[in-house]
C-alpha cells in the first residue's frame, strides 16, 4: 500500500516534470525570446533616455526628424521622440530570463532563441532572429561570446 502511493506520486511527478520542460521548450522554440524586456527597452522615450543616461557623448541629425545619439556604450536611433534602433556594447545590458547580452556565449544567444533559422548573415560571425516586431543581431567574437547586440526596426 505505501509503495503504491510512493510509486504515484513518483509517477505523478515525473509526468508533471516532462510537462515544464516540454512548456519551456515550445516557448522557447516557438515563443520570442525575452520580448517583454525588449518591449520595456524600446517604449523609452528620447526625453526618458536622456534623462536616465545624462549627457551623450555626441549628437547628430541624420534627415528630417531622425537623430543619432551616442553614449559610452549604446547607441540610438530615434524618429521623432521614438526609438527606432540601438547598438549595445554595455556589458549590463540584459535580456530575457538567461540575461542575454554582451560576453553571452554562443551556445547561450542560440539556446535562448531555441535555434532559430536565421534572419541575414551579413557579416561572418553574426546571428539575427525575429523578435517580435524587432529585428535582433547578435555579433560575435574569436571566442563566440558576443561583443555587439543590434536591434530595433530599422537594424
Amino acid at each position: 500500500m505505501v509503495k503504491s502511493k510512493r510509486r504515484a506520486k513518483a509517477v505523478i511527478g515525473i509526468i508533471i516534470l516532462i510537462f515544464i520542460v516540454l512548456v519551456i521548450f515550445l516557448k522557447v522554440k516557438y515563443g520570442t525570446y525575452g520580448l517583454h524586456d525588449f518591449n520595456c527597452f524600446f517604449r523609452q522615450s528620447k526625453q526618458e533616455i536622456l534623462e536616465k543616461e545624462g549627457d551623450p557623448v555626441s549628437r547628430e541629425k541624420l534627415y528630417g526628424s531622425c537623430e543619432d545619439i551616442k553614449f559610452e556604450d549604446i547607441e540610438y536611433t530615434f524618429i521623432g521622440n521614438y526609438m527606432e534602433s540601438v547598438r549595445i556594447t554595455d556589458p549590463d545590458i540584459r535580456f530575457g530570463i538567461l540575461q542575454i547580452g554582451v560576453g553571452s556565449s554562443k551556445k547561450e544567444v542560440m539556446l535562448a532563441y531555441g535555434l532559430k533559422e536565421t534572419l541575414s548573415n551579413e557579416e561572418e560571425n553574426e546571428y539575427a532572429v525575429q523578435n517580435g516586431i524587432y529585428s535582433t543581431s547578435f555579433y560575435f567574437d574569436e571566442n563566440d561570446r558576443v561583443y555587439k547586440i543590434a536591434c530595433g526596426t530599422g537594424v
